[in-house]
C-alpha cells in the first residue's frame, strides 16, 4: 500500500513542472498545494494579488487541473502494468531465502561433526607447538651461554683498544647471555667478573665524564650517559653529576657565608640555586632522557648538602627580635619556592615533596617552636615595662597607660605572623604565650595597686608618701580604675580583630612546599588541636581566643576598685578615730540639753555628700573604659549590697556608703558606755547621717536603723517582743552599753 502511495503520489516538483509546460497560462507558483499546512485564504487572496480577475485565476486552475489528472492516469496505468512483474519476482524471493535457510542448517551440522571428529587431532598440534617453543628457548639460552664464553674471550681486548662504546655493548650482551646461566655453579664468579668489567670500564670513564659535566660538553656527556645506561649504571653517572655540582655549591656556600649574617647573604645563596637550575633544565635536556626528575634531585641534594640549618641556628637566637627575624628568613624562603615553583614542569609527587622538605628542614626548628621564640620576646618586653611608682601619682599613670597601649599594639602582630609563616600550625602555642604575656602586665598591676596603696597611706601601719591633697589622690585612684578598664576594652578589641583575621585566612604556600604535613609529624596532638582551633574561627563557633587573660584581669580591676574604697573609707576612719572614747557618751543631761549632731558626723556627712561632684568629671559624658571595668566590680563582696546589683557610678556610691554605714556601726558597738543624754546624742549623730544618706539616695543600713530603734527604747524594753527582729548580738552589746552608765 506504501509503495502504491509513493508510486503515484504527485509532488511540489511535478506540479511545478506541469506549470512550466505553460508558462504563458500558468506564470504561478502552484507547489504550496503540496504543503501540508495548506491554507486556501492565504493562497487565494496571494494570488488575487498578481490576477486582475478571478475568472482568470479560475480558468488556470482547470487547465493546471486537466494536465494534473492527465498525470495520474498515465501513473495509475504504469503502476497496474508492473504489479504482476513485481508479485513474481516476491515469491521468487522468497523461495530462495528458504532454500538458503535449509542449506545453513546442514552447513552447521557439518561444522558440529568437524570439531568432533578433530578434536584430538588439535590437541596433538598444540602439544607439538608447544615442544617447538621449548626447544627453541632451549637453542637461545645455549647460543647465549656460547656467546658469553665469546664476549668473555674477546672483552680484554677490547678494553686494551678503550674503545669505550664497543666495550659497553659487549658489556650490555654479556649481561643478557648471563641472564640465562643461572643454574650454573659458576653463575657468581661469571657476576663477579661482570661487575668487575663495569668497574673498569666505569673507573676508565669517570675523568672525562667529571670533565665533560664541569665543562657541559653535550655530545660527550650524552654518549657516556648512553654507555652508562647500557652497563645498567645510570644511577651512578647520576652520582657523578650530583657530586660535581654540589662541590661547587658548597665552595659557592662557604664563600657567601663569610661575608655577613645569614639575613644579608640568605637572598643571593638562593638566586644562585636559581640560576643553577635555570641553567642545568637547560643542558640536561639534551643529555638525560628525565632531565627534570635529575635536576630537581639535584636541587634537593645541594640543598641537603650546605649547612644552612648551623647558620639559621645561631642567627635567631642572637637576634633581638628572634621573631621578626625568623619571618624574614621565611619570606625570602618563600620566594625562592614561589620562584621555583613557577617555572617547574610537572613531575611525581615525590620528587616534589623531597625537595620541598629539602627547602622546609633548616627552618622546621623554629617554626615549630614559634610560640616559644614569642614567649621570650614578650618576656623581654613586659620586664622593660616601665610600670612603677613615681614621684606623683599622675606620672605613674600616665606611664601606666601608655604601657598598657603599647602591650596591646605589640602584641597584635604575632597572630598575623603565626597565620603567615606556620598558616596557624602554632596558634595555640601563640595563643598561650600572649596570655603569659598578659598574666605578667596583671602581676605588674597588682604590685603597682599595692604601691599605691602604702603610698597613699590605705595599707593598714603605712604612711601616706605622696604629698598630694586628698580628692587628687581620690581621682588617681579612679583614674586608674579608669586605665585598667580601657586596657580590658582593648584587649576585647584585639581578640575581636584576631578572629577576624584568622576568619580569613587562607593557606597561601608554594606549590613546591604543599603536602608536607611537618606538622603532623612533629606533633600530631598538636597538630590536631591547631587545625581543631582553625575550624572553629572559622565557622565561628570559637568565640573567644583570651579565655584566662579576661578571667584574669578582672583580679586587678576588683584590687584597684578596693584602693578607691579603701581610700574613702581611710579618710573615714581617720574622722571617728577615737570617737567611741569621746566624753559625750557618758555625759549627763544638763538642764538644757540640745542633741545636735557631733562635728565628726557633721565632717562625714559633707564628706560624702562631696563623693558626687568629685565623681562627675568620670560621669558627666559616656565613660565606656570606667562602665566596663565597674561592670567587672564584685560588688558583693562589700558589706550592705545586693547581689543583683548592676555595676555603675551609683552602685559604687552606694558601696561606699554602705562601708561607711559599716564603719560607723564598728565604731558605736565599741563605746564602752551610753548614758541617757549620750544615748539621745548617739541617735541624733544616726538621725544626720540618715539624712545624708536620703540626699544620696541610699537607704540607711538595717544595722544603724536597729541601732537608731534600739537608741530609742527604755532600757526595759530592749529585750521585749518589739526588738525581736533585731539581731541578738546588736540588742545584747547595746543593752551592755546602757546598763554599764546606770
Amino acid at each position: 500500500k506504501q509503495w502504491y502511495q509513493r508510486r503515484v503520489a504527485i509532488t511540489a516538483g511535478e506540479l511545478n513542472y506541469f506549470t512550466n509546460l505553460t508558462p504563458g497560462i500558468c506564470p504561478m507558483d502552484y507547489s504550496r498545494f503540496c504543503d501540508e499546512d495548506f491554507d486556501m485564504k492565504s493562497w487565494v487572496n496571494g494570488a488575487l494579488q498578481s490576477e486582475q480577475s478571478p475568472n482568470t485565476l479560475v480558468m488556470k486552475l482547470q487547465l493546471l487541473m486537466q494536465e494534473v489528472n492527465s498525470a495520474l492516469e498515465d501513473k495509475t496505468s504504469a503502476l497496474l502494468s508492473d504489479i504482476p512483474r513485481v508479485v513474481t519476482e516476491i515469491h521468487a524471493l522468497s523461495s530462495e531465502a528458504l532454500l538458503l535457510r535449509n542449506q545453513m542448517v546442514l552447513v552447521k551440522t557439518d561444522i558440529n561433526k568437524v570439531e568432533k571428529e578433530t578434536v584430538e587431532s588439535m590437541s596433538s598440534v598444540v602439544k607439538l607447538d608447544k615442544i617447538k617453543e621449548r626447544m627453541l628457548s632451549t637453542e637461545r639460552k645455549l647460543k647465549q651461554a656460547d656467546n658469553w664464553c665469546i664476549l668473555n674471550d674477546h672483552i680484554d681486548q677490547l678494553f686494551e683498544e678503550q674503545d669505550m662504546e664497543a666495550i659497553s655493548e659487549k658489556l650490555s650482551e654479556m649481561r643478557d647471555a648471563l641472564s640465562a646461566l643461572v643454574n650454573l655453579p659458576d653463575y657468581d664468579s661469571r657476576c663477579d667478573r661482570l661487575n668487575n668489567l663495569a668497574n673498569r670500564l666505569e673507573a676508565m670513564i669517570s675523568p672525562k665524564l667529571i670533565s665533560a659535566l664541569n665543562n657541559q660538553k653535550t655530545s660527550e656527556a650524552a654518549s657516556y650517559y648512553k654507555i652508562f645506561s647500557a652497563m645498567g649504571r645510570r644511577d651512578e653517572l647520576y652520582n657523578y653529576y650530583y657530586r660535581t655540582h654540589r662541590t661547587l655549591v658548597n665552595k659557592s656556600f662557604t664563600t657567601i657565608r663569610t661575608t655577613d649574617t645569614v639575613d644579608v647573604w640568605l637572598h643571593q645563596f638562593y638566586c644562585s640555586l636559581l640560576e643553577l637550575y635555570h641553567g642545568e633544565m637547560s643542558w640536561t635536556s639534551s643529555v638525560f632522557e628525565s632531565h627534570t626528575i635529575v635536576v630537581l634531585n639535584l636541587l634537593t641534594q645541594c640543598l641537603y648538602s650546605v649547612d644552612l640549618q648551623h647558620d639559621i641556628n645561631n642567627f635567631i637566637p642572637d637576634s633581638n627580635k628572634p621573631v621578626q627575624s625568623l619571618q624574614n628568613l621565611v619570606n625570602v624562603m618563600y620566594r625562592f619556592a614561589n620562584s621555583l615553583s613557577r617555572d617547574m614542569p610537572e613531575v611525581e609527587h615525590e620528587i616534589v615533596e623531597q625537595l620541598g622538605r629539602a627547602i622546609l628542614t633548616p627552618y622546621m626548628k623554629h617554626l615549630t617552636t614559634l610560640g616559644d621564640k614569642v614567649k621570650s620576646t614578650l618576656l623581654r618586653d613586659v620586664h622593660a615595662l616601665p610600670i612603677r611608682l613615681r614621684k606623683t601619682s599622675s606620672d605613674s599613670l600616665s606611664e601606666l597607660h601608655s604601657s598598657t597601649k603599647r602591650i596591646v599594639t605589640q602584641v597584635s602582630g604575632y597572630i598575623p605572623i603565626c597565620l603567615e609563616l606556620t598558616n596557624g600550625q602554632t596558634l595555640t602555642d601563640v595563643i598561650a604565650a600572649i596570655e603569659f604575656y598578659f598574666d605578667l602586665l596583671v602581676e605588674k598591676i597588682n604590685t603597682l595597686i599595692r604601691e599605691f596603696r602604702v603610698a597613699f597611706g590605705v595599707e593598714q601601719g603605712s604612711q601616706a608618701v605622696l604629698q598630694e591633697d586628698h580628692w587628687v589622690g581620690f581621682q588617681s585612684c579612679f583614674r586608674f580604675l579608669q586605665i585598667l578598664g580601657e586596657c580590658y576594652m582593648d584587649i576585647e578589641q584585639l581578640e575581636k580583630e584576631m578572629l577576624a583575621v584568622i576568619a580569613q585566612h587562607s593557606a597561601k604556600e608554594p606549590p613546591v612546599l604543599k603536602n608536607i604535613n611537618f606538622w603532623r609529624e612533629a606533633s600530631a596532638a598538636k597538630h590536631a588541636s591547631n587545625s581543631e582551633l582553625l575550624a572553629g574561627c572559622c565557622d565561628g563557633s570559637v568565640s573567644s581566643l583570651f579565655v584566662k587573660t579576661f578571667a584574669l584581669f578582672s583580679k586587678p580591676i576588683n584590687n584597684c576598685n578596693k584602693l578607691c574604697v579603701d581610700f574613702v573609707l581611710s579618710h573615714v576612719k581617720s574622722n571617728i578615730h577615737g570617737v567611741h572614747l569621746s566624753k559625750e557618751w557618758t555625759s549627763e543631761e544638763g538642764a538644757v540639753f540640745t542633741p545636735s549632731p557631733l562635728t565628726y558626723i557633721t565632717t562625714l556627712g559633707d564628706y560624702l555628700l562631696l563623693l558626687p561632684q568629685q565623681l562627675e568629671p568620670f560621669f558627666s559624658e559616656e565613660n565606656l573604659p570606667l562602665d566596663t571595668a565597674l561592670r567587672l566590680v564584685q560588688f558583693t563582696e562589700f558589706p550592705g549590697m545586693a547581689d543583683d546589683v548592676e555595676g555603675d557610678a551609683f552602685a559604687w556610691l552606694t558601696c561606699i556608703c554602705q562601708s561607711t554605714m559599716f564603719t560607723l556601726v564598728e565604731m558605736i558597738l565599741r563605746i564602752p558606755k551610753l548614758t541617757g543624754a549620750g544615748c539621745k546624742q548617739l541617735s541624733a549623730d544616726v538621725g544626720y547621717i540618715s539624712n545624708v544618706m536620703a540626699a544620696l539616695e541610699v537607704p540607711l543600713s538595717r544595722d544603724l536603723s536597729d541601732i537608731s530603734k534600739l537608741l530609742a527604747l527604755p532600757i526595759s524594753r530592749i529585750e521585749g517582743e518589739e526588738t525581736k527582729t533585731i539581731p541578738k548580738y546588736l540588742r545584747g552589746k547595746i543593752l551592755a552599753m546602757r546598763r554599764s552608765a546606770l
